[in-house]
């Protein structure tokens, strides 16, 4: 059971508690994911295609449930990991870091839309990286050195932020044109693909499968199982590679990332934690909807008045919203990896729901 005082942490969850995570949660997404890339292939196969209708249905969906609201515990991660932080400061300093760099991305989308995707692009690929680097110090598996960490963290967001422009280069890059259309006032029906170059893309296939092996050796090399890794990775990778990119970035943006961070922000709830190790996850998840509603609707309003704004409602309009709120997003997990110890070996890592930044200080 997890207690309610600040005391120093396991490396890890416990076995139980890591068990029911994966078999209930990581497993469960990873195959559904698996499931969508054989019925894309088949499809494919067929000569027919997913109708874009269909494939923006993870983002709508992500407005309201995993996708949009997975951040919106961002003012209250001071308070829970620092101990003398009370509610008040937590919210006022994360309120201030969201209205000046969510203020500043959007700036830079307004002067330079094809700059703020690039920036969007990059700090997403970091991101996402990160958090599944914190699954793997959460299971106590994964690479265990920072150079591991760093491989982690690089081949986990080049899967979603690359092999899409390699893979569909036609498709994925009428995201970015229909976005930059978008968000210059202009909507993005009319965005037509942009090819990428045959040796730009070969290039860079082969980069990301090589980080692919590089970060399995790094895993095998730190003693570590690397089957969940190697299972993750591989459908990973068919999934990026034949699934529409709107279609694939949507699903793994609302079922992949979201879903693991909210696990993340459910650990820093003593509560929530105490309820995930008695095998309960209904119970926490219902805890942070509640908790993160107030937040999610000021974001909902936000891209209603972005939409208003640009006098248009598409996808392009919601990722440029996302982008604003993903930049400062970050800086707040990175923060959590500071203080949870996330990038240092497995060893010394400090994930426990319970745990203070200054229990575990050298």
């Amino acid at each position: 059971m997890v207690g309610r005082s600040p005391v120093a942490a396991p490396a890890a969850a416990p076995p139980a508690l890591r068990a029911r995570l994966t078999g209930r949660v990581l497993t469960p997404v990873t195959v559904t994911l698996a499931v969508v890339t054989v019925g894309c292939a088949l499809v494919l196969v067929s000569g027919g295609q997913v109708p874009m209708v269909l494939q923006l249905v993870p983002f709508a969906v992500s407005v309201l449930v995993f996708g949009l609201p997975h951040g919106a515990l961002d003012h209250l991660v001071p308070a829970r990991l620092r101990s003398g932080t009370g509610v008040a400061r937590s919210v006022t300093v994360v309120v201030v870091l969201y209205l000046v760099v969510g203020a500043a991305t959007a700036l830079l989308w307004t002067v330079s839309p094809l700059a703020g995707f690039a920036v969007f692009v990059g700090i997403t690929w970091f991101h996402w990286g990160q958090g599944d680097l914190f699954v793997d110090r959460l299971l106590g598996d994964g690479a265990d050195r920072p150079r591991g960490a760093c491989l982690t963290v690089a081949v986990r967001g080049a899967l979603p932020m690359v092999l899409p422009f390699v893979a569909q280069p036609g498709a994925a890059t009428a995201v970015v044109s229909g976005t930059i259309a978008s968000i210059a006032g202009g909507g993005g029906g009319g965005a037509g693909p942009v090819g990428v170059p045959v040796p730009v893309r070969i290039v860079a296939g082969v980069v990301v499968l090589a980080l692919v092996v590089l970060h399995l050796v790094a895993v095998r090399r730190g003693g570590g199982p690397v089957r969940r890794q190697a299972s993750e990775d591989l459908v990973l990778v068919a999934f990026f590679v034949l699934v529409p990119p709107v279609l694939a970035v949507g699903l793994y943006f609302t079922l992949w990332h979201a879903v693991r961070h909210i696990l993340r922000l459910e650990l820093t709830d003593p509560d929530a934690a105490a309820e995930l190790e008695r095998g309960r996850l209904l119970a926490p998840f219902l805890r942070f909807a509640r908790q993160a509603w107030p937040i999610t609707a000021i974001a909902v309003a936000m891209l209603v008045a972005l939409a208003v704004l640009v006098r248009h409602a598409d996808l392009g309009v919601y990722l440029a919203l996302i982008a604003a709120l993903t930049t400062p997003h970050t800086v707040v997990v990175t923060w959590m990896d500071r203080v949870q110890r996330t990038w240092r070996p497995a060893a010394d890592a400090a994930i426990s729901p319970t745990t203070r930044d200054e229990t575990r200080r050298p």
